[in-house]
C-alpha cells in the first residue's frame, strides 16, 4: 500500500507564475500551496512541463505530505521560452524559479527533485548556485549525456512512450558536439546537502550505472536505491508502475531532511 495520504484528501491551491532567466527567457512553474517552512521544486525530465499528468501526480504526492510544491517548465517546454539545452543553461532557470519563489514565500529551505534530465540539471543548480537547499532528490538521473545508450526493445516501447507526446513537442537543440554541456558527474562533488538516488534496474533509457556514478561522487550523506521492479521503467513512469516500490523512498527522504 501507498506510503502517501491519498491527494484528493489535501485540497491545495494551485497558482501558474512566471520569472525571467539570465538571458530575458520567461519560465513559468505552478505552485502548489501548503502552511510549509518548506518547498520541494520539481524539474521534469526532457519532454515533461508542468502540466503533464505525471507531473501533477508527484506535486500532489508530495504535497499531500505537508509541502509547499512547485513544478516548472523547463525552458524550451511548456509555456516556457528559451531552447532546451540538455544541462546547457537550464540551471540558470531552476536558481531564477527557486530565488521567485523565496522572495515570494515564507519558507527557509528548498528541496530539489529531478527527474531524468530533469536531475542533471538539478545537481548543477545545486552546485552552482547559492540556494539554502535541504536536499536533493534525484529519480533515474543522467549522469552525463554521451553516456546515455537506450535499450530500444520495439515490442515493448509501447509502454514507456506515449506517441501522443509528439504533439507535444519542446523547442530543443540536437546539435550536441561542440558544445560546453555540463556534466552532472562533474558537479556531484560540489553539492553538500543530502542526496538520494532512485532508479529502476536496467532502466532502458538512463541506464542504472548513471545513478550508481553519480552515488560514486556524492559527499554524505547520501543513499542509492536500485529498484528490481520488472518493465525497465524511467523516472516518473516508476511511480505508476511501482508506487510500493519507489513512494515510501521519496516520503522518508524527504521527511527526514526537510522540515515541513
Amino acid at each position: 500500500m501507498s506510503s502517501f495520504p491519498p491527494p484528493e484528501t489535501h485540497p491545495v491551491h494551485v497558482t501558474s507564475h512566471s520569472v525571467v532567466s539570465f538571458d530575458g527567457a520567461q519560465i513559468y512553474f505552478d505552485l502548489y500551496e501548503r502552511p510549509s517552512r518548506s518547498l520541494a521544486l520539481i524539474v521534469p525530465g526532457f519532454w515533461r512541463d508542468r502540466k503533464h499528468p505525471a507531473m501533477v501526480r508527484l506535486a500532489g504526492l508530495v504535497s499531500a505530505l505537508g509541502y509547499k510544491v512547485a513544478v516548472m517548465d523547463v525552458r524550451g517546454h511548456g509555456d516556457s521560452e528559451g531552447t532546451y539545452g540538455f544541462n546547457l543553461n537550464e540551471h540558470y532557470d531552476v536558481d531564477a524559479v527557486a530565488k521567485e519563489l523565496l522572495r515570494r514565500l515564507p519558507i527557509e529551505s528548498i528541496a530539489l527533485i529531478g527527474l531524468s534530465y530533469g536531475g542533471a540539471i538539478a545537481v548543477s543548480t545545486a552546485a552552482r548556485h547559492e540556494l539554502p537547499l535541504s536536499s536533493v532528490l534525484l529519480i533515474s538521473t543522467v549522469a552525463d549525456l554521451n553516456l546515455i545508450v537506450p535499450r530500444i526493445n520495439l515490442f515493448t516501447i509501447h509502454h514507456h512512450i506515449a506517441f501522443r507526446q509528439a504533439l507535444h513537442r519542446p523547442r530543443f537543440d540536437w546539435r550536441l558536439r561542440g558544445t560546453a554541456r555540463l556534466s552532472a558527474l562533474d558537479d556531484m562533488e560540489r553539492v553538500r546537502v543530502p542526496v538520494c538516488l532512485v532508479h529502476a534496474k536496467d532502466d532502458w533509457l538512463v541506464a542504472h550505472t548513471h545513478s550508481e556514478a553519480l552515488h560514486g561522487r556524492a559527499n554524505d550523506p547520501k543513499e542509492l536505491h536500485i529498484l528490481d521492479i520488472a518493465g525497465n521503467y524511467h523516472a516518473d513512469r516508476i511511480f505508476s508502475v511501482a508506487p510500493d516500490s519507489i513512494e515510501p523512498l521519496v516520503r522518508d527522504f524527504l521527511l527526514r531532511h526537510t522540515s515541513r
